[in-house]
């Protein structure tokens, strides 16, 4: 049976981030139920710009 210094509840973003500030200092483990890491909101945002979005009035106060 494998053993770690800390378990990390979620593979998202934020359980990733401080499993990687972690690493250093001991053995960790991820503990995700889903099929692969960041798969909820993590996985679904698109976080990018979209000039198009909103209609003119939006446009015009831009």
């Amino acid at each position: 049976m494998a053993r770690y210094d800390f378990l990390i509840v979620g593979g998202g973003i934020v359980g990733a981030a401080i499993a990687y500030r972690l690493a250093p200092h001991g053995r960790v483990a991820i503990l995700e139920k889903e099929a692969q890491p960041g798969y909820h909101a993590t996985g679904r945002s698109t976080a990018t710009f979209v000039e198009s979005y909103g209609g003119q009035a939006a446009h015009l106060l831009t």
